[in-house]
């Protein structure tokens, strides 16, 4: 761990470099430029919104200042997905992109994801802002709140530690990228994101599927945030001590793997 920790510091202008490219070329000649990052997430948001809490009538948990928002109920879980499935992803095509480069050049290639990361983790902090400060203009803010983004730090951790494991497997078989899709496209409905957990029966066909349901790690991350954001409420010792053993653990053995494949990487790539 100690040598993954002092590698990083030494190339550490070379990640903020990276990063930098990254956002250059995020929605380079784009009229609309970064409002795509929100545009995205809210269109998403009113759709979901309107098929689950009109057509399906699926009602939210009260929030801390009494009202049931489904849309906020919805936006404060879409962020964490957001930012958990871009990081796997998003590795996946940030070590492509520096096939070339690398060729010519050697550099640790964690440090393009890394960079990349660090773009993607500018985006979810624009779309955190609007969140938390949609959620001061409705009154709905505590101290909680201010946890909030330690939840997306560790959920970020979480997600990149898969990316580097999938990123690695994609630079073999190009299939990977595609069975990854399919697979966070599932995911994505087995987890409460557009729902809330109550619609889920306690069993079916004799298996606890709530419990199972509760248990998924992702929903770990998702209802942290919920708690400290839409709750309000400080998440239990049990969550937290849950999520962080996910983040740190997933990360570590993620980077790790990645680092003893790098040599690898440069044949394939």
């Amino acid at each position: 761990m100690n040598s993954l920790i002092s590698s990083a510091k030494r190339y550490l202008p070379l990640v903020r470099n990276f990063a930098r490219r990254e956002l250059k070329a995020r929605y380079k000649r784009s009229v609309l430029g970064w409002t795509w990052s929100l545009l995205s997430p809210l269109s998403t948001i009113v759709v979901y919104s309107l098929v689950f809490s009109v057509f399906f009538r699926a009602s939210p948990p009260a929030a801390a200042n009494g009202d049931q928002n489904f849309a906020l109920f919805l936006f404060t879980g879409l962020v964490v997905w957001l930012f958990f499935s871009g990081m796997i992803t998003g590795s996946m095509g940030w070590l492509a992109s520096i096939g070339d480069l690398r060729r010519k050049v050697y550099f640790p290639p964690e440090t393009a994801i890394f960079g990349s990361a660090a773009a993607l983790g500018v985006q979810t902090a624009i779309e955190s802002a609007v969140l938390v400060a949609i959620m001061i203009f409705v009154g709905n803010v505590g101290l909680p709140v201010l946890i909030f983004p330690i939840v997306l730090v560790l959920s970020g951790m979480f997600g990149l530690g898969i990316g580097f494991f999938v990123a690695v497997a994609n630079t073999h078989y190009r299939d990977v990228q595609y069975l990854v899709g399919i697979i966070l496209n599932a995911l994505f409905f087995l987890v409460p994101i557009v729902y809330p957990i109550d619609i889920i029966p306690e069993r079916y066909l004799g298996i606890p599927i709530r419990s199972l349901v509760e248990a998924n790690p992702v929903n770990q991350f998702v209802s942290a945030a919920r708690e400290s954001v839409y709750l309000v409420e400080w998440p239990s010792l049990q969550r937290w001590a849950a999520i962080t053993a996910y983040a740190t653990i997933v990360f570590v053995l993620g980077w790790r793997f990645f680092t003893s494949r790098s040599m690898e990487l440069s044949e394939d790539m």
